[in-house]
């Protein structure tokens, strides 16, 4: 097994190399700058450089499991958001069916549940989220896409709460906790499934349990 992890210099993405790291899982990261490169070298990851707006196809050789957590930054517009959450997403489905991965997990947005019901600043980035998890689901490999509420950067309490709602008062989950389910996922060969979830005080492995013996697949 090595997995590639996609979106390393991010906020969740670091959390999730960590995660990685502490299950002894081989990875792999992509990063566009080798300015990057020690910090993930330092976590015992092989280090791979490419540009998701372009071909980045050779960072798959010889990868078995994907987990793509890049995001559009704030701000900075439908161009982007068009680029890194929708078409880099489905570039890498691609490339993940031609080489037969055994598992795609996209870190999405639970706003991609409902796009049309979303903040007008919300609407085009949540469209993109859906169209790249439509894209995932109809590519025929094998996925999990996680759709997680409002994000902090808590520690991590390893628990969750199902949702398929953006709701104002939701309970914000942490970054280490998308992290800790994003590689549960790998590790136990969680399959064709969307989850939604925001904080809340049932322990990831739980509510994957859960999944597993009846697949919820919203």
């Amino acid at each position: 097994m090595k997995v590639l992890l996609i979106g390393a210099h991010g906020r969740t993405g670091r959390h999730i190399a960590r995660q990685l790291r502490a299950a002894s899982l081989p990875f792999k990261v992509l990063l566009r700058k080798s300015a990057h490169r020690g910090e993930f070298a330092a976590l015992g990851a092989e280090i791979v450089l490419g540009d998701l707006t372009h071909d980045f196809s050779h960072a798959l050789d010889d990868i078995t499991h994907v987990i793509y957590a890049a995001g559009s930054a704030e701000n900075e517009g439908v161009n982007e958001e068009r680029a890194i959450d929708r078409d880099a997403v489905q570039r890498t489905a691609d490339y993940a069916k031609r080489r037969r991965t055994k598992q795609l997990v996209v870190i999405s947005a639970i706003s991609a549940y409902w796009p049309k019901s979303n903040p007008l600043a919300l609407k085009h980035y949540s469209k993109m989220k859906r169209e790249a998890d439509d894209y995932v689901q109809a590519s025929g490999v094998p996925y999990v896409i996680l759709r997680p509420g409002p994000l902090c950067d808590d520690i991590g309490r390893g628990t969750i709460a199902l949702s398929t709602e953006r709701c104002a008062d939701a309970a914000p989950v942490s970054r280490d906790d998308v992290a800790r389910i994003a590689v549960a996922c790998i590790k136990r060969d969680v399959r064709d499934e969307v989850i939604g979830f925001v904080g809340g005080d049932v322990p990831i492995d739980d509510v994957l349990d859960a999944v597993q013996t009846a697949p919820i697949n919203r």
